[in-house]
């Protein structure tokens, strides 16, 4: 197993893009994962579907209220539409670690365990995302050390 067989192929979208724009290229990718890019290219971030759960909690909200704000379908409805035209780097995540097509298998569990993330971004030398290493990639290496094919 090399790291080309672990990687997917990585979904970008801006730091200018919008929240609907995330969502829309999330449902249209059939991913959870986007790799956020800075006008260079370069990666600046991700976002995932909990970036989008929290992006949508009012940012003048009392934490003690958000049930009973989000806890109605209406609530939940206003909440998601406000948000609507918040850029995406208001809400990305910008903690992450990066690996290289280069690293090897072990490089990338340790980044994994190291960083208690289930999804490594894989980026090329001028910090360009290329792909993505989800769960499934992850669980295929902890197979192979226990002698585990896959299909």
């Amino acid at each position: 197993m090399e790291m080309r067989d672990i990687t997917k192929d990585a979904v970008i979208i801006s730091e200018d893009a919008s929240f609907r724009e995330a969502i829309e290229l999330m449902v249209k990718k059939k991913t959870n994962t986007l790799l956020v890019v800075n006008e260079e290219g370069e990666l600046s971030g991700e976002v995932n579907v909990s970036d989008l759960l929290d992006a949508i909690i009012p940012m003048d909200l009392n934490p003690d209220n958000i049930d009973a704000v989000l806890g109605t379908e209406d609530g939940f409805k206003k909440a998601v539409r406000g948000a609507e035209d918040r850029t995406v780097m208001d809400f990305m995540s910008a903690d992450f670690e990066a690996v290289h097509m280069t690293d090897t298998l072990i490089e990338i569990a340790g980044t994994a365990i190291a960083h208690q993330t289930e999804h490594i971004p894989v980026v090329d030398r001028d910090n360009h995302p290329i792909g993505v290493i989800s769960r499934q990639g992850l669980k295929h290496i902890l197979a192979k050390y226990l002698g585990i094919k896959g299909e």
